[in-house]
């Protein structure tokens, strides 16, 4: 038990480096990041049984317990929703969603709507901001045109597509009942995801919002069932085989993220407005990317959600990897929620920020 204590406790520390070491430098540690939950158990579990046996050894867990405490705030929320009063003055209502390709650019009629696109006006958000957003050419299909007329409430509208593929164009979109009077690119390496920001005019306060959908990690239908095969055919080579497999698809994927999360700390930090920043970072908390792009802001699940809060929720694969970040100075988080519907891969966010005078 001892062994296995000091293991669990190492395992920890090693998770603990993954936040602050880029994997463009070193891929390891990005590893274990994906395992912090099972960590955090593991050794809250070795506190409660050497406390029971009376044994100093608890001290061990303890300790890199408290020393992850920020790490385990990121991860874990009990705020059961509850912010503190707040005055509402200048609320803003945002939605994050990963549409899965608009639920593949599926073509709304009377019978027969988008159920993402639907979904994401019903909100009736202030600002909408898209990953994955998605259109056609072709008009058996979504296209831009579409959209552009379901979303006539949002008279302002910032979208980049980074892939084409023959009738198919693939990007981010940031949709705004307020005027948009910049909008740029954030510039990192990519060949299908991006990250743009727009300032945006609020009854005469400009906010610069920040849309992400950094790398993929690309993981195809028969990648995600070869864990589950494993409970078929468990061994040790099989075990090596799909670790080593899925390393060396992840480690391009970590690697362009932490480059791409430098970028985007770069716009936050230069920013001579009041930042909140949304989208798929497809990277835990606990992460470098995490770290790094969330520099000085405020995780509003962190401030406001309960449990785990996952966003992918695929069966066997549960990540919270979608984020609302705002900055505390310029803004009040007066409600967060991760909504349960089931369109896409990925579940919406939705969060109201009041401006602060």
């Amino acid at each position: 038990m001892i062994a296995f204590n000091v293991g669990a406790v190492l395992v920890m520390a090693v998770t603990l480096i993954a936040a602050y070491i880029s994997p463009d430098f070193f891929i390891f540690p990005a590893y274990l990041s994906l395992i912090l939950p099972a960590t955090i158990f593991v050794n809250a579990f070795f506190v409660l049984f050497w406390m029971i046996s009376r044994k100093w050894m608890f001290l061990l867990s303890l300790s890199i317990l408290l020393l992850s405490a920020s790490q385990i705030s990121n991860t874990f929320s009990f705020r059961f929703g509850k912010t503190k009063a707040t005055a509402i003055t200048k609320p803003i209502k945002l939605l994050s969603y990963n549409t899965w390709r608009c639920s593949r650019i599926t073509k709304p009629t009377k019978k027969s709507p988008n159920n993402v696109i639907q979904y994401a006006l019903e909100t009736n958000a202030d600002i909408i901001c898209l990953q994955e957003f998605t259109v056609s050419e072709d008009e058996k299909y979504l296209t831009l045109k579409d959209v552009m007329k379901l979303f006539r409430k949002y008279p302002y509208s910032h979208i980049a597509f980074n892939k084409s593929k023959s009738t198919r164009k693939e990007g981010i979109a940031t949709f705004s009942k307020y005027p948009i009077i910049n909008k740029q690119r954030i510039g990192y390496p990519s060949d299908n995801n991006l990250s743009i920001y727009s300032d945006i005019n609020v009854d005469g306060e400009i906010i610069r919002m920040i849309n992400n959908h950094l790398e993929s990690n690309r993981l195809t239908e028969n990648d995600k069932s070869r864990p589950i095969s494993l409970k078929e055919n468990f061994d040790a080579d099989s075990l090596s085989g799909i670790t080593l497999y899925f390393s060396k698809k992840l480690a391009s994927a970590y690697k362009l993220r932490a480059v791409q999360a430098d970028s985007v700390a770069q716009v936050v930090e230069s920013s001579p407005y009041k930042v909140i920043m949304c989208g798929d970072f497809n990277d835990v908390p606990g992460s470098y990317v995490y770290t790094k792009a969330k520099c000085y802001l405020t995780d509003a699940f962190s401030e406001s959600g309960f449990g785990m809060g996952w966003t992918f929720n695929e069966k066997y694969f549960h990540f919270r990897i979608d984020y609302v970040m705002y900055d505390a100075l310029g803004f009040d988080l007066i409600k967060f929620k991760t909504e349960k519907v089931k369109y896409s891969d990925h579940l919406p966010v939705l969060c109201t920020l009041n401006i602060k005078k």
